[in-house]
C-alpha cells in the first residue's frame, strides 16, 4: 500500500509529470535486442550499442521511426562530434554518410542525396548482420558504434504495423 501512495504523491507533487506518465511509450514487442514502441502517433523500433572497453560520454542508440511512407533513421552517438566530422555508417558492406551534430546522426532525406537515404539505409538493414558508425570526437578522436542487426527487420516491422492501426 505504501508504494502505490508514494507514486500516486510524486504524480500529483510534481506538475506535468501525470500527463508524461500517461503518454509514455508503450513497448510493441522485442525481437533480439531490438524494441518496437508507439509513442502517440510516432512508432518506431530502437536498440542500444554493443557493450565496449572504450569511453563513452553516452549510451548509444540506433532507432528507425516509421510513419505511413516513410522511414527515418537516426542514431545518437557516444560521443559528441566534431564540428566538420564526417559521420559514416557501414552496414554490412555498404557505406553511407549521415547528417550529423552534436551527439546525433541521422539518414539523409533520399536516396538521390550522395551516400544513399533512409531508404536505403533501412533496406541494408534488413539484409546484413551489422552495422558500425564511426566518426571523430570533439577531441579529434576516432571512435566507433557497432550494432547486431538480428530482430532488426521484424522490430521495424512490428513498429510498421503498430502505426497503421
Amino acid at each position: 500500500m505504501a508504494k502505490w501512495m508514494i507514486a500516486l504523491a510524486t504524480l500529483v507533487a510534481v506538475p506535468g509529470l501525470a500527463a508524461q506518465a500517461q503518454s509514455a511509450p508503450k513497448a510493441v514487442s522485442v525481437h533480439s535486442g531490438w524494441g518496437a514502441f508507439r509513442d502517440g502517433e510516432r512508432c518506431y523500433a530502437i536498440a542500444l550499442a554493443e557493450p565496449t572497453p572504450y569511453a563513452r560520454e553516452r549510451q548509444p542508440f540506433a532507432s528507425v521511426s516509421v510513419a505511413p511512407g516513410a522511414e527515418r533513421f537516426t542514431m545518437r552517438l557516444s560521443r559528441t562530434i566534431a564540428r566538420d566530422a564526417i559521420v559514416t555508417l557501414d552496414v554490412g558492406n555498404r557505406r553511407f554518410r549521415l547528417n550529423g551534430g552534436g551527439d546525433s546522426a541521422w539518414g539523409k532525406d533520399s536516396a538521390a542525396d550522395v551516400g544513399g537515404g533512409n531508404e536505403a539505409i533501412v533496406a541494408a538493414m534488413r539484409s546484413r548482420d551489422t552495422m558500425t558508425v564511426g566518426a571523430r570526437d570533439t577531441q579529434g578522436r576516432l571512435f566507433r558504434d557497432a550494432y547486431r542487426l538480428k530482430g532488426a527487420p521484424t522490430a521495424i516491422d512490428a513498429a510498421i504495423i503498430a502505426c497503421s492501426r
